[in-house]
């Protein structure tokens, strides 16, 4: 289930990278950390992905096999502002969440497996986010899939 999933989705995203150092990508159960608000003056030196899980299509039988099929979005909050001057300066992120993403496609073998979901904006940004109270800022949605194989974790009874 995707309890033993999701914080390894959540890992991946800490992309390095030498203009801003490590992004903040905040479990969900070994450590329930999510923020409840965010400081965007920092967002240009330590950005933040934020893993939502969206919802769960489940396909099982008495007799075949048990899957569930997950999606979901991060939140990438990557600038402080929506000043159009950043623009030029998050053109990378594109690359560096692909990269990210296509470098763990079984979530340290925990799933069948993890994608960028196939649609026009799977990737959507840079666009103007907010999380709280906080003023809109710069970041990027990206748009996800996991396959898991859930024999073992379910038990289907008549």
């Amino acid at each position: 289930m995707i309890e033993r999933w999701i914080d390894e989705l959540a890992k991946i995203w800490r992309i390095s990278d030498n203009r801003f150092g490590t992004v903040r990508s905040y479990m969900l159960i070994e450590k329930a950390e999510f923020p409840s608000a965010i400081d965007p003056l920092t967002l240009g030196t330590q950005p933040i992905a934020l893993t939502i899980p969206g919802w769960l299509k489940p396909e099982y039988s008495a007799g075949g096999p048990h899957i569930g099929f997950y999606t979901g979005v991060t939140e990438f909050h990557v600038a402080p502002s929506l000043d159009k001057g950043l623009i030029p300066s998050l053109m990378p992120w594109y690359g560096l969440i692909l990269k990210a993403a296509v470098s763990h496609v079984r979530l340290n073998n925990t799933v069948e497996y993890f994608l960028i979901d196939d649609r026009e904006d799977a990737i959507a940004g840079p666009i103007g986010l907010k999380y709280g109270n906080e003023d809109m800022h710069w970041g990027f949605l990206v748009r996800w899939k996991v396959k898991e194989r859930l024999e073992g974790q379910l038990t289907v009874s008549a």
